[in-house]
């Protein structure tokens, strides 16, 4: 059995073994067309990609105590005072 790669984008890149891999897999398995399989997992990569795009951007903070630095660095200075005495 050969160990296939279906991971469709890496490092922000598209795989385009993993993109071809996908493409046969339809055509073998459902019946598509190649030309069908080939937009299909494309359609798949370009989703892939917008998700890894998405997790790229940083995630807004919201406080509701209205501090936003002290809710950002909350994890790592829970042990220290703020006070100056």
């Amino acid at each position: 059995m050969k160990n296939r790669d279906y991971a469709l984008v890496r490092n922000g890149k598209y795989n385009m073994k993993a993109i071809m891999q996908r493409a046969w897999l339809y055509v073998r398995q459902y019946g598509y067309s190649l030309k069908s399989a080939l937009r299909t997992s494309w359609v798949d990569a370009r989703l892939k990609m917008d998700e890894y795009v998405a997790s790229l951007k940083p995630k807004a903070i919201e406080s509701k105590q209205g501090n936003v630095l002290k809710a950002f660095f909350a994890d790592k200075y829970t042990n220290y005072d703020s006070s100056w005495r």
